[in-house]
């Protein structure tokens, strides 16, 4: 059996040896070396290819820890209150003990410490001599133009404030129009100025324009009413006319028809003339369509 085997070991050494140098003989004596000095190209694919190798996993990135994100929210905005405007004080606000009131909102005393300071030195001047005692401050209520309602006040001669009191509720009440009835004062004691305001006054110790002889508004006996639609003519004796407050001018023709026109249709006309006033328009040589006086 062993040299059975020996045999056959022989014969296929033998066919690998025959084929081996067939091959050679084929490639005409080619050793692979010769083979690769002659085809560098193939040789160097082949090369490559036995050079690729797989590539190296990509290492595994750990994960990067979460970022907790605080959202902080906006402050709100700061809210800047602007402060509200101071309202204006009222005309008196103490009463007096000696305050005598006629309606809801109507009323006259004696002239408080309050009320002198604001007319010392303006409509009551140091030479003034007329007597505080003589004097009343009366608190009103009154329309104006827009048909609202205001407060008012006035100062006149203790003797007339009844009177004043009375007729200027009944003014308010039956709705007559009034632009504005402050003290004289809040125009540095100018009646021009109070004029062109078109502001109801009644006290300030002055003299009657153009003279030096003292005015009845001097002693609180006078009042102007709507004066600017009111004005004051005077004639002169060159035929000229002087008409005040300047502007008004339109107004100085009664025989026009425009509002707030005091004539003797008008209802402060009858009132005042009704508790014994006086009306400047009734004057010779001169009109003074806003004035109502009563001594």
């Amino acid at each position: 059996m062993r040299f059975k085997y020996l045999k056959e070991f022989a014969l296929l050494a033998g066919v690998i040896i025959v084929a081996a140098a067939g091959a050679r003989l084929l490639a005409g004596g080619e050793t692979l070396s010769d083979y690769a000095k002659k085809n560098p190209e193939t040789a160097a694919v082949s090369s490559s290819v036995e050079e690729i190798q797989e590539p190296e996993p990509e290492p595994v990135k750990e994960p990067e820890p979460e970022v907790e994100v605080i959202v902080t929210p906006d402050p709100e905005p700061e809210i800047i209150e602007e402060p509200e405007p101071e309202p204006e004080p009222e005309p008196d606000t103490e009463p007096s003990p000696e305050r005598i009131t006629y309606m809801d909102g109507f009323y006259y005393e004696p002239i408080s410490n309050d009320v002198f300071k604001r007319i010392s030195g303006i409509s009551y001047p140091v030479d003034c001599t007329v007597s505080l005692d003589e004097l009343r401050y009366m608190g009103l209520k009154y329309i104006d133009f827009n048909g609202e309602t205001q407060t008012g006040e006035l100062i006149c001669n203790k003797a007339l404030a009844e009177d004043m009191v009375e007729i200027f509720y009944e003014l308010y009440t039956n709705d007559y129009r009034i632009e504005s009835v402050r003290l004289v004062d809040e125009y540095g004691g100018d009646d021009t100025a109070s004029m062109l305001a078109n502001n109801t006054s009644c006290f300030n110790y002055r003299v009657v324009e153009g003279t030096t002889k003292l005015s009845n508004h001097a002693y609180g006996r006078a009042i102007d009413l709507n004066p600017f639609y009111n004005p004051y003519v005077t004639y002169n004796k060159d035929g000229t006319t002087k008409i005040s407050p300047e502007g008004s001018e339109a107004y100085a023709d009664r025989s026009a028809s425009f509002p707030y026109k005091i004539d003797e249709n008008d209802l402060a006309y009858k009132l005042f003339k009704e508790h014994g006033f006086k009306w400047g328009g009734d004057w010779n040589n001169s009109k003074d369509y806003q004035h109502f006086e009563k001594k």
